[in-house]
């Protein structure tokens, strides 16, 4: 997403990382089965929060949650 930062007042585009959110947890203790299969919830991108950052303060501007 490109936008101004509020912190260092840069003109950016934003910094996406992938966050383990309440989806991912929910779906994790859901799955009671064994060999760890309650783990895969925490390797697919599209089941987590995504956090917005700037490239040059670091600094969280926004965080998207699944749930």
């Amino acid at each position: 997403m490109r936008t101004l930062c509020p912190y260092c007042g840069n003109y950016i585009v934003t910094v996406t990382t992938a966050v383990p959110g309440l989806l991912t947890w929910l779906l994790c203790s859901g799955c009671r089965c064994f060999l760890g299969c309650c783990l895969v919830p925490f390797f697919v991108k599209s089941l987590m929060d995504v956090s917005h950052s700037c490239p040059v303060c670091k600094h969280e501007l926004y965080h998207y949650h699944r749930v």
